[in-house]
This record gives C-alpha cells, structure tokens and sequence, in this order.
C-alpha cells in the first residue's frame, strides 16, 4: 500500500468562488461602472468622501432645485407630510414613514398592474397577465414568486406622477445632499407560493443590504394590504451605520445572512416588519439590512422609486418593446 497523501478539496466552496468571479467578470463586460462602484462604495470613508464632493460641487444647482421643489408644491400629493423629519429619519434609522398615496392614485396603478403584461423572476421573455398565471406556472414547471412590469414608469401616468412629485423630489435632495437622480422605478407582485429557495434568494426573501450608489435610498409604495406575516418589508434599523460582523470582513461584504444571524446581532425592537393598507409609503437607504417576507395568504404589490447621485443604467425597469415576449 502506497503512501501517498491526499488533500480533501472542498468543492461545493470552489464552485460557489467560481461562480462570484464569473458574476464579477460579467458584470465588469455589461455594466462596468455598477459593477466597480459596488466594489469601492462598500467602504464607508469612499463613501462619505464621494458624497460630501457631489454636494460641494452641485451646492448652486441643488439650491435651484429646491427652489423649484417649493414652487412646485401646490402639486404634490403628499401636503401632510413632515419632509424635515423624514430626512432626519432617514439620517438616524435609515427608514422613515409617513407617507400616504390618495385612493385614486392607488387606483390607477392598480387598473395599470390589472391590464398590463408582468414578466416571471423578472425576464422579459416569460410575460403573461394576471389571469393567465396559473397557466404560466404551467408552462414554467413552477410556481412564480415575483414577477415584475417593465416600463411602467413611461406607460402609468400615475407613476410619473409621484417620479415628478415636488415633496418626493424635495426629500431625494434634502437626504442625498445634492441635485438628486432619478435612477429607476420598479413595480412587482410577489405572489403567495410554496417558492423554491433558489427563488427566494434571487428574488431578496433572505436578509441582505444593497449597495446602489455612494449615497441612495428608496420610496416603496404599498398598492394591496400587507398584514403581519404576510409579505411585509422587514427592516433593522440603524443597520446602515451598523453591518453585521459575523465575519471579519462583514463590515464591507454584500452577502445574504440568515434569520438567525440577524437576530442574533440586533435587539428585537430595531427589526421591524412594516405593514400597513394599500397606499402606505416609507422611504429606507437599503444600505440596511432588509428582506420582503414570502407572501402566505394574499399576492402584495409595491412600488418601488429609487433615487441617488448617479445612474449607472442598472435599476430602471425600460426594456425595448422588442425584447418583451408572452410565455410559450
């Protein structure tokens, strides 16, 4: 018998760092500065460095723009909202509330997610409406967890409504601290299935944190009732200034961490599970650690409004007509 040595390989680890190289690799060929910017704005000093010159430099052009906020304010649809202490909200948790949507605003977005073409794991090419998804789950060979509208933010008129409002675009500068850039409007179902778990990874259902831009934040906008446990946004606030260090490297890591992990490192009271009836808004830097909840009852849909200091072409739902199919 031969005395040679064998060393154990640990495979399952090599091929998840394959496939991050990969996923870098493609990322750097299709969306270089994204890609490299995640890179760099996941240390908080580049991160305040680069924000603190955008406002320097933009400080005329933002004064401007906040001139014409207030000019503009007679068109707003969010008169009873305290911006001030939004922003201030924003600062200290990372997520504020206060927001409402008017019932025909909430109206009309439905009517648009009710007549429109939503697109399965968000793939232009598996279109299909509302009432053919049981038939698109078929065709899919499983069930549907998300499933998003493309355009929505050029074909609902109430959409580019709330885009343009002059309190939405207001807080956008107050928080960013400069001129700030619309860079994308999503809106999507997520639907009640018994959802695979590669699914729900993709898909967010696992708690993470987003790095989009040097400074960014978000309004999310409820259009179904979100009860307790069914399909609700989970934030932990303070978490923005405070990542997770299971890990060494976790102060600057982009990864999922578990239920138990979260829990583990932040006190009860700053996970909150947001919940609310069909207009309610918040607005969060999802530079917290958040997740969405998988439906168990009702189909929820949001909407989401992204704004930051630049756009990098990644977080916009415009897709070419051509490109958009029905599933087969």
């Amino acid at each position: 018998m031969n005395d040679a040595k064998f060393f154990w390989v640990p495979w399952p680890t090599v091929r998840v760092k394959l496939n991050r190289v990969r996923r870098i690799f493609r990322g750097l060929h299709l969306q270089p500065g994204y890609t490299l910017m995640r890179w760099v704005a996941r240390f908080e000093l580049v991160r305040n460095v680069v924000s603190w010159a955008h406002g320097l430099v933009n400080a005329r052009k933002r004064s401007e723009y906040r001139q014409d906020c207030k000019l503009r304010f007679e068109s707003t649809v969010f008169k009873d909202l305290d911006s001030e202490r939004m922003v201030r909200d924003l600062n200290q948790a990372g997520v504020a509330f206060g927001l409402k949507l008017p019932s025909d605003v909430v109206d009309g977005i439905r009517s648009y997610a009710t007549n429109a073409v939503c697109y399965a794991d968000r793939n232009p090419a598996c279109g299909f409406t509302l009432d053919t998804r049981s038939d698109a789950e078929s065709k899919l060979e499983k069930p549907i967890l998300v499933a998003q509208y493309f355009n929505a933010a050029r074909d609902c008129p109430e959409i580019q409504q709330l885009i343009n409002d002059p309190v939405i675009r207001g807080v956008a500068s107050d928080y960013l601290g400069s001129v700030p850039t619309f860079v994308g409007a999503n809106l999507w179902w997520t639907f009640p299935v018994d959802a695979l778990d590669s699914d729900k990874d993709r898909h967010a259902h696992l708690y993470h944190r987003d790095v989009d831009d040097f400074r960014f934040f978000k309004f999310f906008f409820y259009l179904t009732d979100v009860e307790p446990g069914d399909g609700a946004h989970m934030c932990v606030k303070g978490s923005h200034t405070r990542p997770p260090k299971s890990r060494f490297s976790d102060k600057w890591s982009i990864r999922r961490y578990t239920d138990r992990e979260v829990e583990e490192q932040y006190a009860g009271g700053d996970i909150q599970e947001i919940c609310g009836s069909a207009g309610v808004g918040f607005a969060e830097n999802t530079l917290c650690i958040h997740k969405g909840l998988t439906p168990t009852r009702q189909a929820r849909l949001i909407l989401q409004l992204q704004f930051a200091l630049f756009d990098y072409g990644a977080m916009h739902d415009r897709r070419p007509e051509e490109s958009l199919r029905l599933i087969k």
